[in-house]
């Protein structure tokens, strides 16, 4: 008898045409396989192929089901097209726990059947059920369709990943298949019909995964098959205005919910605040009790919506005081260390077409993990130096190798440390008759600090065309380094209506002491973080000096002087863990 990974691969060859029917085809097999005692007529089989004669008559013969797992009638008829097709009725099957996770064939909750397989155990979101993936049946370079259902038996709304974890080359990469948000007493479908697995990936894990959380949760119907299947499953979860216990029906049982989340100071699962807040406010009160109330009664056939409740911004002391006390000098060494099971977002290279420079300039961007067209994010300016290049802020760094600013980034807001954000990494260099610095001189200098007209004429504007950002200065940080930094200071605290969090790091020589001036609240950042290094033998003491200006002016600022910092990427990283951590959090 065959185990049931030798009889995947088969049924994924024969599935994905790599044997064709009406003549002799040979698949590569595991060596040592041996299906001469099942009962196949149209099979022969050498030490590490399988031979199969006639596909079109092997597959009538009902050849497919026995290549399944096991089980060869009812509903299981169906599944002799998939590769698997695991409904976790007699076991857990080939899954395991990921992480610390634990995973058994439970009879507590299920989408079909009476089982499905429960995941507990867990002690971080990325602990969760795998399935590992052989590259002889999953090719890389191939499409293929996957689909799982998730649940949770009760508790708040979980966002559940299908993810797909494999090495390319000696590095370890995590790609997210699908997500979907669950409610509490339900499942979700997790699917996705055409997933090309890359091209030389090795050491294929599947694994489920959520978002935050470390709550225990089942999967069930776990299938794959050939490109472009479609799978049935449950219905997405809908938001429906008012429905809080997310059953798609507005009653009494809602009114209930409303009244004991009134009772219990508000809610915290996110979905049932959400619609539970009937007039669309930004906060659940009494008025959307009594409005869901009257909805009910049929006294009003619509929710009135009310104007938005926004919070009051803190001032620039007030922020400042509140943010210098967690101020690390280093960061620690994890910080920029990949993670399993942490989503870093996704790097994309684009153009914009600067009418400053009378040219395309090149930009990258970094999206945060999940990123949703449909919802908006705060965006984070990042600048680099002198004869830098577009990529030094996210790429490149210079003594240590990679630069390790998508780590840092992606591990804040994975620690829920750091607001999801969108990052852009401009090319600051702008010239109309140079493409790049060839010298530090008057010319090249004007270069640099023309990017201020740049930026908010042509790649501002781009970027919230393009992306999904949230505008005004709440939502909009800068920061730089070098010269960057001075970019940063001369850009940031000339235009405070723009950006609310101005930073700079190691700033190079050329803002005049005119900009570090105190004004009201309205005409200044919510922050300004700057950050030098001890053994910095480029701009050496010049951040010094601006500090010292702002302290004599007044200005309440952060003043990050890094013990061991040199002009570099130690400095760099030390600032970008404190900023990240600070932005987009006074208003």
């Amino acid at each position: 008898m065959t185990n049931l990974s030798q009889k995947r691969s088969v049924l994924a060859a024969i599935i994905s045409g790599t044997l064709l029917a009406g003549s002799v085809t040979s698949v590569p097999f595991a060596s040592g396989a041996d299906l001469s005692t099942e009962p196949l007529s149209e099979v022969t089989v050498t030490e590490d192929t399988i031979q199969v004669t006639g596909i079109e008559q092997f597959l009538e013969a009902g050849g497919a089901s026995l290549l399944a797992d096991g089980e060869t009638t009812g509903e299981a008829v169906q599944e002799t097209a998939n590769i698997f097709y695991d409904t976790f009725e007699s076991g857990a099957g080939d899954w395991t726990g990921r992480g610390g996770a634990s995973v058994e064939a439970s009879g507590d909750f299920a989408y079909k059947g009476s089982k499905a397989l429960k995941c507990t155990k867990r002690s971080d979101s990325w602990n969760g059920a795998a399935l590992e993936l052989s590259a002889s049946t999953f090719v890389p370079g191939t499409e293929y369709s996957f689909s799982v259902c998730a649940g949770i038996a009760s508790g708040s709304t979980t966002h559940f990943l299908l993810s797909l974890q494999y090495k390319d080359g000696s590095e370890t990469v995590y790609d997210h298949l699908a997500e979907a948000d669950c409610v509490g007493g339900k499942f979700v479908q997790l699917a996705n019909a055409n997933y090309k697995i890359p091209a030389g990936a090795t050491d294929m894990v599947l694994y489920i995964e959520t978002k935050s959380g470390s709550g225990d949760f089942y999967i069930d119907e776990a299938v794959a098959a050939a490109a472009g299947t479609a799978f049935e499953g449950p219905a997405p979860y809908k938001f429906i205005l008012g429905d809080i216990n997310a059953d798609l029906v507005l009653d009494t049982f809602d009114l209930v919910a409303s009244r004991k989340g009134l009772v219990e100071e508000g809610f915290t699962d996110k979905l049932m605040k959400k619609a539970a807040d009937v007039d669309q406010n930004g906060e659940f009160a009494v008025a959307d009790t009594v409005l869901l109330s009257e909805f009910l009664l049929g006294k009003i056939t619509e929710f009135p919506v009310a104007e938005k409740i926004k919070p009051e911004a803190k001032t620039m002391e007030e922020f400042t005081a509140e943010i210098a006390p967690n101020v690390v000098n280093m960061e620690p060494n994890s910080s920029h260390d990949k993670r399993g099971g942490v989503d870093y977002g996704k790097l994309e290279q684009g153009t914009y077409h600067s009418t400053v420079a009378n040219k395309d300039k090149p930009f990258y961007i970094l999206l945060p993990a999940g990123y949703d067209g449909t919802k908006e994010y705060p965006v984070m300016y990042v600048m680099h130096g002198y004869y830098e290049k577009v990529d030094r802020m996210i790429i490149n760094g210079n003594n240590t190798g990679s630069m390790r600013t998508q780590e840092i980034v992606g591990n804040a807001i994975a620690d829920g440390e750091a607001e999801e954000m969108i990052c852009v990494f401009p090319y600051v260099f702008t010239s109309k008759t140079l493409n790049e610095c060839t010298g530090m001189n008057d010319e090249n200098n004007k270069a640099y600090d023309d990017f201020m007209y740049d930026l908010i004429e042509c790649l501002m504007p781009y970027i919230e065309e393009h992306y999904s950002v949230k505008t005004g200065r709440e939502n909009t940080a800068i920061t730089g380094f070098s010269m960057g930094g001075r970019e940063s200071l001369l850009i940031g605290l000339q235009h405070p209506e723009l950006f609310g969090y101005v930073g700079a790091i190691c700033p190079a020589p050329g803002v005049p002491d005119s900009i570090f001036v105190r004004h009201s609240d309205e005409e200044s950042p919510y922050l300004l973080f700057l950050s030098g290094g001890t053994n910095d033998d480029v701009v050496q003491t010049i951040p010094v000096g601006y500090h010292n200006t702002l302290e004599k002016n007044g200005v309440p600022h952060v003043w990050h002087y890094i013990q061991g910092g040199y002009h570099g990427d130690n400095s760099i990283h030390a600032h970008i863990y404190n900023f990240v951590r600070a932005v987009f959090k006074a208003a």
